[in-house]
């Protein structure tokens, strides 16, 4: 009688198994690599898969929001609205009002950083409107480049927000750095002129995009008392 000779047994492949790429042990199949030899199942799989690119746009959206909320609290140069009979004017925060007095037909205001002397804004409203804004800051360029010591920067146009065109000059003197900008309000009747300086060029450069804006003339009385001098019976509050 010949020997018997068993029939192989041949094991089907359990569901959701697979036989791994190096050592063929059948692993998981949803394992990234093989328990027994480390091997990587994927050549090409995702660093962080549906779940942890989710995790991360939370993340990433989070600290966008932070950031601007730090931004707006901290580094925002409109902190309150500073209003008078003949001018209104943002004005930065930790900023004060240095109470200056101006000739009949002028307004003007200023304020000054109670940290740093040099940080200051400007406000000058004057009637009548004597030439254009560009003829003014061209006279003004023609000073400075007759000043020991001052160095012009830019000259020309610039968009406030807002969409107003508006001359403009940038320049340093006496080691701070300055911004100009000139323009008419009140049907080109009262001159405005904003005058911006700084410690940092960074600074200037946020004080500027905000604050020449702002600054305008009270159409309803255009011709300016005898001596003006900034309101103190108006309190300065924060914006609602």
């Amino acid at each position: 009688m010949g020997a018997m000779i068993a029939p192989e047994l041949v094991l089907d492949e359990q569901p959701g198994t697979r036989h791994c790429r190096r050592c063929g042990v059948e692993i998981n199949a949803a394992s990234a690599r093989c328990p027994y030899c480390g091997a990587r199942q994927y050549r090409r799989q995702p660093i962080l898969g549906w779940r942890g690119a989710l995790v991360c746009l939370i993340a990433v959206a989070a600290a966008v929001f932070a950031t601007r909320q730090i931004v707006e609290r901290h580094t925002s140069p409109a902190s309150f609205t500073y209003y008078s009979g003949d001018v209104t004017a943002l004005v930065p925060a930790g900023y004060h009002d240095v109470f200056l007095a101006a000739p009949h037909g002028t307004a003007l205001v200023e304020f000054q950083s109670a940290a740093h002397p040099g940080d200051s804004e400007t406000v000058q409203a004057t009637v009548p409107a004597a030439g254009t804004p560009a003829l003014r800051l061209a006279a003004l360029v023609h000073r400075l480049r007759n000043t020991p010591g001052s160095a012009l920067g830019y000259h020309g146009l610039t968009v406030l927000p807002g969409g107003r065109t508006v001359p403009a000059v940038y320049y340093t003197q006496s080691g701070y750095d300055w911004a100009v900008f000139d323009f008419d309000a009140c049907n080109h009747t009262i001159a405005i002129t904003v005058t911006l300086s700084a410690t940092t060029r960074s600074l200037l450069a946020q004080l500027s995009e905000v604050l020449p804006q702002s600054a305008n003339a009270i159409c309803d009385k255009p011709a300016f008392t005898a001596q003006d001098r900034a309101d103190t019976a108006i309190p300065l509050a924060l914006p609602r």
